[in-house]
């Protein structure tokens, strides 16, 4: 069964897609089979993989209206894809008034639990029933944050339903970190955030080591329908996420050592995960 990340935040505008395609990305690059979910209807994190349009996509799929292999598309950077597609409102609508609704999104990965390592979800900025099937089907849910005001809008939304969603639908659900997003350490506000996270008790020792610096490429490469590590790979933004990868790849598998990438990346065969 590969190891699922939901990353989520009831905000927009807080790195969300840019997390899900970078981490998705980092991890394809180790040589781990690798599934991104665009569960948006902005579509951001499809068009950021060079998907612009699809006719079969996430919720085709999730209504049985398109088969996976129909739906799956594969980046450029050798990720696989679920889009998504501009009318996905309309089919979320659909798949709220179905029977056993929260599952539908957990029982594909099932299907197909033998053909990936990692699967990264790309929420909407909202707890609609997409997103509800996110955290029903993920191991981990991450929360990117800005470090500004009104930054915690929404987070304790999160943490209650994912407490309820670990009680009664997954109980295999956990937090994996708090993301904090176009962080700048030297800004005394920036420090107050930190300490709040770490104030509340459900958040305590859950805020990721790395943060995820502002960085002009990170707007520049999703623009461009590419990665940071391609445009600009000795950027901050390309440091940041990698070491926040492999942040998470030490989450999930402490007993491992891991590597950075060399910035020019020979031929790599795949492996397997050892989870």
């Amino acid at each position: 069964m590969p190891i699922v990340f939901t990353i989520i935040n009831h905000k927009g505008g807080t790195g969300k897609t840019t997390s899900a395609l970078h981490l998705a990305t980092y991890f394809s690059r180790q040589g781990y089979r690798t599934l991104a979910v665009d569960l948006d209807s902005q579509r951001n994190l499809s068009i950021g993989f060079g998907i612009r349009e699809s006719n079969h996509h996430i919720g085709t799929l999730l209504l049985s209206q398109s088969s996976f292999e129909q739906t799956l598309r594969r980046a450029d950077s050798g990720v696989w894809l679920l889009p998504s597609n501009r009318k996905l409102l309309t089919f979320e609508y659909l798949i709220a008034n179905e029977t056993e609704r929260d599952y539908f999104l957990k029982d594909v990965i099932a299907d197909y639990q033998n053909d990936f390592d990692y699967v990264f979800i790309d929420c909407a900025p909202s707890l609609g029933a997409l997103s509800i099937n996110a955290l029903v089907a993920a191991d981990y849910y991450i929360v990117p944050m800005q470090a500004e005001n009104f930054a915690f809008i929404g987070l304790d939304t999160i943490l209650e339903t994912a407490s309820v969603i670990q009680k009664r639908m997954n109980p295999k659900l956990k937090i994996g970190g708090v993301l904090l997003t176009r962080f700048d350490h030297r800004t005394q506000f920036g420090q107050s955030v930190i300490q709040k996270i770490n104030e509340d008790v459900r958040l305590k020792d859950k805020t990721f080591q790395t943060p995820i610096r502002q960085d002009i490429a990170l707007m520049e490469c999703t623009a461009l329908g590419t990665s940071v590590f391609d445009y600009a790979p000795k950027s901050r933004g390309a440091q940041d996420y990698e070491a926040l990868a492999l942040e998470l790849l030490a989450l999930v598998n402490p007993q491992k050592t891991y590597q950075p990438l060399p910035q020019q990346l020979p031929s790599q065969g795949i492996h397997h995960s050892d989870q």
